[in-house]
């Protein structure tokens, strides 16, 4: 348990950080989208020399998926463009309180949409797996201005005054805040029963999930996902996002994934979460400068 001197200070820390996202938050705002780019260049170059513990963090995950098959200048290269990336999202996101339903989608370019359709066809409710990948914020805004009937589950940032923030600009239904777990929970079973669309971002550490493999690797993964399909009986679609060389999102769209169902419900909900793994896996190595949970510890026992 953290002391009360311990508390104090994390509360300043946490104020601190509120004021600093405000100020960024509304010179994001008021700028001209056009500078986008070269603003996050500048953060992302800034990050990558200031930020010595993300940056060691984001190394140190390259050289247990990568080890010695590309070298240190490349890796350095890509954890600069990593921190260019998050620095950009951030500024579309909050550009999304700035233009209309037509320019976000304008933004957007999808591949597989009829692979979404035909899942949400079936009248059983959809679930979609995606990493924590491109501006995944605007995949889960884009659905959504689309028409269909999504929703995710989402963590408030530590710290009360930027939690309250960030539920004061997302107070839609599109959203199922963990700050009531089990309230969420029982949320995500009746949008699933009234034949929503409930995505999952799987790609991190969860020490209560089941352990697969991943870039050779044995780790644990969230089997929400794979529970909620099999219990419902409904399609899975992957949901994969990057940012192309135009500055534009590229939405893919993969399934209705074949899914194993046999009478053994454990075996099936790790045989599935595996596949599912294995196609996040995939476009990593496809777009790895895209991939953000470089910053998390998804290997524990090797840090």
């Amino acid at each position: 348990m953290k002391s009360k001197k311990k508390r104090e200070e994390d509360k300043l820390i946490h104020f601190f950080i509120f004021e600093i996202f405000v100020i960024f938050f509304y010179t994001i705002k008021f700028i001209p989208s056009v500078l986008y780019p070269f603003l996050s260049k500048l953060v992302g170059t800034i990050m990558f020399y200031t930020m010595h513990a993300n940056r060691t963090l984001v190394m140190k995950n390259m050289d247990i998926v990568y080890g010695e098959t590309i070298s240190r200048k490349k890796k350095e290269e890509m954890c600069k463009k990593l921190f260019s990336g998050i620095a950009l999202s951030l500024c579309e996101t909050i550009q999304i309180a700035k233009i209309t339903d037509e320019q976000l989608l304008a933004m957007v370019v999808f591949e597989g949409e009829k692979n979404l359709k035909e899942a949400i066809s079936q009248g059983r409710g959809v679930v979609g797996i995606s990493p924590h990948m491109g501006n995944f914020p605007w995949l889960q805004a884009t659905l959504v201005k689309k028409g269909y009937p999504a929703t995710y589950f989402a963590r408030p940032p530590s710290g009360r005054h930027l939690a309250k923030l960030f539920k004061k600009f997302n107070t839609s239904e599109d959203v199922l805040w963990m700050t009531n777990r089990r309230k969420a929970i029982i949320d995500a079973h009746m949008w699933i029963k009234n034949k929503g669309m409930l995505c999952f971002y799987i790609d991190q550490h969860d020490s209560k999930g089941v352990e697969v493999e991943f870039f050779n690797r044995k780790v644990f993964a969230p089997a929400g996902a794979a529970s909620f399909a099999r219990k419902y009986d409904c399609p899975v679609v992957g949901l994969f996002t990057y940012r192309m060389k135009d500055g534009r999102q590229k939405i893919i769209i993969e399934g209705p994934y074949h899914l194993q169902k046999t009478e053994n419900a454990e075996e099936d909900i790790k045989v599935n979460t595996a596949f599912f793994l294995k196609r996040i896996e995939h476009y990593v190595r496809l777009y790895p400068e895209h991939w953000y949970s470089w910053l998390h510890k998804r290997f524990p026992g090797l840090y």
